[in-house]
């Protein structure tokens, strides 16, 4: 018997993307991706739903959103593109940045887990940020999708298993090999491996460009988050992302920042010191990043070499 299938679903990376698409007249069914994937615990959990409450509940402890609504909508998710075998084309709307980057991966292996039909998933790979994008400019990017190939699927896979295993030196193994079908991919995980301690001070490519803008002048939150995008090559926070950066450098037994009147963060004297390049960050709140608990790991990321060092003797470098 003949199955009649729904024509089109189209997944993208947040929900200010689905609202140009209703403006552009792209129809079907529209999922939001919506996860911060770069921040937070992402172990090598084998069930999308045990993944999916547990990023919900990081989620919500971070500030995102409240916690049921949180869940639901990553639910809501789940089951939509868990149910992609009735629609005749699903097509992945994605950027080059690291955000974007991760979201694909984990798209790319739950689909792949579907045993779907060859050709029926597509993917646009943008180098310009979509939710820029005119109504127009989105239309004209559709014929530009590419079918997404067994090589495809198989190099997403490798790009997932590296990023939820708790060894981070197989990331930059994967980001200095080929990645086929995955232009974007390589740099995004190169700035993955950027998001670690640096042997330096102990601080994430991110936490210094949040430092460097407060050390520039007294500021609100706003105008800090614009000054420090404006030092990425490929921007992929998000202003609740940048949020969480600030509370942690305002935090802990050594804070590196400080709130003053008016809303205004300024450095503290640790955190002009460390600027300096006068010593570590001693006491930074517990993070994660992928399956790496970096509160249990010795790794820390040398930049100019770029590779993982040890700080524990005992492990290979």
């Amino acid at each position: 018997m003949h199955v009649q299938r729904a024509s089109s679903m189209h997944i993208t990376n947040g929900d200010s993307v689905v609202y140009t698409f209703r403006k552009a007249g792209i129809v079907g069914t529209h999922v939001p991706w919506r996860d911060v994937l770069h921040e937070g615990p992402v172990p090598p959990l084998t069930s999308l739903e045990a993944l999916t409450t547990l990023r919900g509940a990081y989620l919500a402890e971070r500030g995102y959103g409240k916690p049921i609504k949180i869940l639901h909508d990553l639910q809501a998710r789940d089951a939509t593109t868990l149910r992609a075998a009735e629609f005749e084309e699903i097509t992945l709307w994605f950027e080059h940045d690291l955000f974007d980057q991760l979201q694909v991966a984990q798209v790319l292996v739950t689909l792949d887990s579907l045993s779907l039909e060859p050709g029926q998933v597509t993917m646009i790979a943008s180098d310009v940020y979509l939710g820029t994008m005119t109504a127009d400019e989105i239309v004209a990017l559709h014929p530009k999708r590419r079918v997404v190939t067994s090589g495809i699927y198989e190099a997403a896979r490798r790009v997932w298993h590296a990023f939820t295993a708790q060894e981070p030196p197989v990331l930059v193994e994967l980001a200095q090999s080929e990645i086929p079908g995955l232009p974007h991919m390589r740099a995004a995980l190169l700035r993955l491996c950027q998001e670690f301690p640096w042997t330096a001070d102990r601080l994430s490519r991110s936490q210094r460009h949040a430092l460097e803008a407060i050390a520039q002048g007294p500021a609100r939150e706003p105008e800090l988050f614009r000054r420090a995008q404006a030092r990425e090559e490929a921007a992929f926070l998000g202003d609740a992302s940048f949020s969480a950066i600030v509370r942690d450098l305002a935090s802990g037994p050594q804070p590196l920042i400080e709130l003053q009147a008016d809303e205004l963060y300024v450095p503290t004297a640790r955190g002009r010191t460390i600027l300096a390049g006068d010593g570590v960050w001693e006491g930074a709140p517990a993070r994660w990043i992928g399956g790496t608990d970096l509160s249990e790991s010795p790794y820390l990321w040398d930049d100019e070499s770029r590779r993982f060092k040890s700080d524990d003797p005992a492990v290979r470098s």
